[in-house]
């Protein structure tokens, strides 16, 4: 999937936190193109790491794991804002509180919060990465497995500490990048939990159970 990208965003994301009406523009898109292809709880199939030290293996297995990490963490982000743009939060949530002037400052802080956490969940994932957005370390990963098939069989220490060298830099980039959209993305979810516990159940899109007679 192509994440689509706002060029203008990082000076969308400020005029968003001096006015936060402004967020409503920023959300992922309404359909389901907004998700990823992979579903976080994919079967990932095993593969043999290559030969080689074992650090060069942990080093290899942990680029492809960071990789899988990323990709569910990324459909659970682009999830959480489809929901919200699905299930109208922010207007049920200006309902709500018109519906009830009492509960009225609470609620409109839990809209606050829950705008905040879009846009900065928001920024995350669309914005710059340091590692490809897409394949995150597969090839880094790709260069290191065939380095380290290579260096089984003959001299070729020079080209392994180099695939070596930038499958750890990329590791490195992907552990915080992980780290920072994983804070981004539970920040989101919490707020969304906050501003539901506000709001009345959606009803049901199923038909009643039928009754015996």
């Amino acid at each position: 999937m192509r994440t689509r990208l706002l060029l203008c965003l990082p000076l969308a994301v400020l005029a968003v936190h001096s006015d936060p009406a402004a967020a409503e523009e920023l959300v992922a898109p309404s359909g389901p193109e907004a998700l990823p292809e992979l579903p976080p709880d994919s079967v990932q199939i095993p593969v043999k790491a290559p030969p080689g030290s074992k650090e060069d293996k942990q080093l290899w297995r942990a680029a492809g794991d960071l990789g899988n990490q990323l990709t569910s963490l990324r459909w659970t982000g682009n999830g959480m804002h489809w929901r919200i743009r699905n299930e109208d939060l922010l207007g049920r949530l200006d309902a709500a509180a018109k519906a009830d002037p009492a509960s009225a400052p609470r609620i409109g802080e839990l809209r606050k919060r829950l705008v905040a956490a879009q846009v900065d969940s928001y920024a995350d994932l669309t914005g710059k990465w340091p590692i490809d957005p897409t394949r995150a370390c597969q090839y880094p990963r790709s260069i290191l497995g065939s380095a380290m098939e290579v260096a089984a069989t003959r001299d070729y220490r020079a080209q392994l500490d180099q695939a070596r060298t930038n499958a750890a830099r990329c590791v490195d980039l992907a552990r915080a990048t992980l780290a920072r959209v994983r804070r981004s993305t539970d920040a989101l979810g919490r707020a969304i939990d906050g501003a539901e516990s506000a709001l009345p159940a959606l009803p049901s899109a199923l038909p009643p159970a039928p009754t015996g007679t």
